[in-house]
């Protein structure tokens, strides 16, 4: 081999780990300009919406953008819409990680988000006098339809693009509930569509019918970090209104959200 042969199989590999760079993703590149700032300095923002006001801010500038916008729940009794965004250093989440990982792909999350039955046990309501919190989830099985819903196992897959799932859940205070998943995903990005297949009780009331609550998830790969997007859009029956508890609704809502961005940061 030549010198000039030895040279150019040398700037090969060199051109394209600086090519990758060039088209890497930045924050600045799908967070809204508006709310950048205070993601870098909070590395999370949050919009819960009044039920006047229900346009989404928070979602990020992806391909999946106008799917997330077409796909809003129409309201016509106790709208409730809450967004959450979250930059993730993946740095931090390999550090309480337990898998031994060096570095974290979108196939890595990809087999996160399919693995549904390691929800089971997921926890939420940390305090000072309950530091291990609770259990939100006693059970969550991937199944094989909505009429017998006999758990499957898990479908975890690297590559989860076009994938649909049906997932039991069995909520701490909402008891049984059934889902509807629907995933996307690209080189650098994850789509996850959560739609309720079963109502939803509360307090003895049907608090929210059939395909009236949706969950979306998007992550985005932005190299050494994640952003990641989670809202729900629903819309709840109308006797919430006379019994007063659309705040509890709310407050659960919030707390679920959080709950599974919370599972997502340790499942590394």
């Amino acid at each position: 081999m030549t010198t000039m042969m030895k040279k150019l199989f040398t700037l090969v590999p060199l051109a394209f780990i600086f090519c990758s760079g060039l088209f890497a993703l930045s924050l600045e590149d799908v967070a809204p300009e508006e709310f950048i700032d205070e993601l870098k300095q909070e590395r999370f923002v949050s919009v819960i919406h009044d039920e006047e006001d229900e346009r989404l801010l928070l979602v990020p500038d992806c391909i999946y953008r106008k799917k997330i916008f077409s796909r809003r729940i129409e309201k016509e009794d106790r709208p409730y819409t809450a967004e959450f965004l979250y930059l993730i250093s993946k740095r931090d989440v390999l550090s309480c990680g337990k898998k031994g990982l060096q570095q974290i792909t979108m196939e890595d999350i990809s087999e996160v988000f399919t693995a549904l039955s390691k929800m089971s046990g997921m926890r939420y309501r940390f305090s000072n006098s309950n530091p291990n919190g609770s259990v939100l989830y006693k059970k969550v099985s991937t199944i094989g339809g909505l009429e017998k819903a006999r758990d499957i196992p898990d479908m975890v897959t690297r590559d989860c693009d076009g994938l649909n799932l049906y997932c039991y859940q069995h909520d701490r205070l909402l008891g049984n509930l059934k889902f509807l998943l629907e995933y996307e995903m690209t080189e650098n990005e994850l789509y996850l569509s959560i739609l309720n297949k079963s109502n939803i009780g509360l307090l003895g009331l049907n608090a929210c019918k059939v395909e009236n609550l949706r969950i979306n998830i998007h992550v985005t790969d932005l190299g050494d970090d994640i952003l990641f997007y989670i809202s729900a859009d629903a819309n709840y029956d109308n006797v919430l209104k006379l019994f007063s508890i659309r705040k509890i609704i709310k407050g659960l809502m919030n707390e679920r959200l959080n709950a599974i961005y919370r599972w997502f940061f340790l499942q590394f």
